[in-house]
């Protein structure tokens, strides 16, 4: 599908056609994301790793700058970085206990 800017839209539906297009890039970035998340498991050996409590601040208040800047509300950005990346340190959790002995 060809992507069109906003503007050369000609209908709700060729609106609601791109807007589909993003979300459907979005959710694999999202794919691509989680498989980084899985493989930095690698490198860490106990919870407080995964957990990473300063790292976790950083990122979820990083995004809600980055939000920010492209006029976007960084209060909604927050509570979307803090729902996925506490459910990728649940996941990473998992993922840990699984590699121990």
């Amino acid at each position: 599908m060809i992507s069109k800017k906003p503007d050369q839209c000609e209908s709700m539906e060729d609106i609601r056609n791109e807007i589909d297009t993003i979300d459907h890039k979005i959710i694999n970035l999202f794919s691509e994301r989680l498989h980084y998340v899985e493989e930095i498991v690698r490198f860490k050996h106990d919870e407080a790793a995964v957990i990473a409590q300063e790292r976790k601040d950083f990122v979820i208040n990083q995004r809600a700058k980055w939000a920010a800047e492209k006029g976007l509300d960084p209060a909604v950005f927050k509570k979307i970085y803090t729902v996925l990346v506490e459910s990728n340190i649940k996941h990473e959790l998992e993922l840990l206990k699984s590699k121990k002995p």
